[in-house]
């Protein structure tokens, strides 16, 4: 793994939790959502593992998506242990992109 992958991998991780709690709605569960967080680090290892251009053996992509799987499932953990989801996460649901006319 690059440093650019190390960089990228560490900030996908923080970045991926408020992004599924930004696409998360009230229909959708803790689990749904767990694996909504995992199908994006997935996508994002993916793209992790193109910064450096592309990686050359099989190893290097696994290294890529699991390191940015646990990444963000560690992340999410912790940020839930220390109150983070309760807080800023949930806030984030009353987030309105873009204006709306109504």
């Amino acid at each position: 793994m690059t440093e650019m992958q190390m960089v990228m991998t560490l900030t996908l991780s923080l970045a991926v939790p408020f992004g599924v709690q930004l696409i998360k709605t009230e229909a959708m569960s803790g689990t749904g959502a767990r694996f909504m967080a995992i199908a994006l680090s997935l996508i994002a290892g993916v793209v992790t593992g193109f910064v450096s251009g592309i990686p050359s053996d099989p190893a290097s992509w696994v290294t890529c998506v699991f390191a940015l799987v646990g990444g963000v499932q560690t992340a999410y953990t912790l940020f839930k242990g220390v109150g983070v989801t309760s807080k800023w996460l949930d806030a984030l649901l009353g987030v309105e992109i873009g204006g709306r006319d109504e």
